[in-house]
């Protein structure tokens, strides 16, 4: 049984920030078959949601559930997995050159 998969706001706005990026830097075509390589591996995240590698940063806070994946290089989502729920709960959608630590403390370990 496929796990539910929950974009937040703030992620669902990430991609959109993302895809006018691209749009901007590369045209449309790119922007287009940039977002949906970025839908494709989200919805693949509901059977195979450990394909992601846990976040150091947040283990060391103890909590195990969060799970970073890596798209292509540059595009980087941020997950969490509730195991019981069987519903995953994406974060933060975000490009490899961007601080991660930054955007970790303001959407993660602040509101905890």
């Amino acid at each position: 049984m496929p796990y539910a998969v929950d974009i937040l706001d703030s992620a669902k706005e990430d991609i959109i920030e993302n895809t006018l990026y691209v749009m901007h830097k590369w045209g449309e075509d790119t922007a287009r078959e940039s977002y949906a390589a970025i839908t494709e591996k989200l919805d693949l995240l509901a059977t195979q949601p450990h394909m992601g590698v846990v976040v150091p940063e947040l283990l060391a806070l103890g909590k195990t559930n969060y799970r970073i994946y890596s798209h292509e290089r540059h595009t980087k989502f941020l997950y969490d997995v509730d195991e019981d729920k069987r519903k995953i709960t994406v974060h933060m959608v975000f490009g490899s050159t961007q601080d991660f630590q930054s955007l970790l403390y303001r959407r993660i370990i602040r509101a905890t």
